[in-house]
């Protein structure tokens, strides 16, 4: 279907920075209104809270908070922009979701060279007029972080127990355990990975060890420019489904100030999944182009292209969209 869609929205925040303290909250609620398809108007929201406090310089802890609610996502609809986290295992319709994201992580520097972690997450996705399952998730974990050089080289070690539970009492059980590296190659380039073992506990009861790795790599060159690629595989739970998903991915980014006013950034990326149970098969794919320029001090302009594409097994719940948008933010 083509429509022209018209998004309205308002972003509100309050923001304290002290000494040892700081707190943020974001709010923003957008009205999406479709010239042809009136059925399919919306509004979707978005939260975020952020709080982080140290209490000595050896100790501290952080809180993020994310409140997302939508029909059909796009990359918008995730703070970090993510078309993977936003598309990637969905199943396919327009359907009211909710998600609440909620993490806290504790740190405590033992010494100049060795700090240890521990943290907790909890997701709750709720489903609204659709025969779907809601379910919740809880990932506490802990890790330690040795800094080898202040200017090349910081290994970690994490444990994650990751537990999720539909409603219809369906659950499944993921133990992982694995190193880290990240590895300054210059003082521009640097080299972010992690490998191991996941032990899962599937929703059908049986017992599976399957590796992980995830791996970035970075340029940066002063504020100007940012270059990374990035490849993940692992099997995971998703919450839209009580199975577990098999998938690699794979993303490149550019972003560049061309001028004091006007910045720019591509990105592509490409993944494939598959349901281990069902079998069932997703290949993403989409590339996207934007352009930014301040036109004064509280007023912005953009302008951007993406191409999504999203192939299936189910030839109903597969599509291709192409999406040019034009937008103003004023700030005040």
């Amino acid at each position: 279907q083509e429509d022209f869609i018209t998004y309205a929205g308002i972003v509100l925040g309050a923001q304290y920075v002290g000494k040892t303290r700081t707190f943020e909250l974001t709010g923003r609620i957008t009205d999406q209104i479709f010239a042809k398809q009136a059925d399919q108007n919306n509004v979707t929201q978005f939260i975020n809270l952020n709080f982080k406090n140290e209490f000595s310089k050896r100790d501290r802890i952080s809180l993020n908070n994310i409140f997302t609610h939508f029909e059909a996502p796009s990359s918008t609809d995730t703070e970090d922009g993510g078309y993977f986290s936003a598309q990637f295992g969905r199943t396919g319709g327009r359907f009211e979701f909710f998600r609440n994201q909620f993490n806290i992580t504790y740190s405590n520097d033992i010494s100049k060279q060795l700090s240890f972690i521990v943290n907790y997450a909890n997701e709750i996705n709720v489903f609204s007029g659709t025969d779907r399952d809601n379910s919740i998730l809880h990932k506490p974990g802990l890790g330690l972080s040795y800094l080898f050089s202040p200017t090349a080289t910081i290994f970690s070690f994490s444990y994650t127990f990751t537990s999720i539970q539909f409603e219809d009492d369906t659950d499944a059980r993921i133990n992982t355990i694995g190193p880290g590296i990240k590895q300054y190659i210059t003082k521009k380039l640097y080299f972010d990975g992690s490998t191991g073992i996941d032990f899962i506990d599937s929703f059908d009861d049986k017992n599976l060890t399957k590796p992980f790795v995830q791996t970035s790599l970075t340029y940066i060159l002063e504020e100007k420019t940012r270059a990374s690629i990035s490849f993940n595989k692992k099997y995971e739970t998703n919450p839209y489904f009580d199975d577990i998903f098999n998938s690699w991915r794979t993303s490149v980014s550019l972003t560049r100030q061309l001028l004091k006013r006007l910045g720019c950034s591509s990105s592509f990326f490409y993944g494939e999944g598959e349901e281990i149970s069902s079998n069932f098969e997703q290949k993403l794919f989409g590339l996207s182009s934007t352009l930014k320029y301040d036109i004064s001090r509280n007023l912005k302009g953009n302008l951007a292209y993406t191409y999504t594409q999203l192939d299936t097994d189910d030839e109903t719940s597969g599509y291709s969209k192409n999406t040019l948008f034009l937008g103003l933010v004023a700030e005040f």
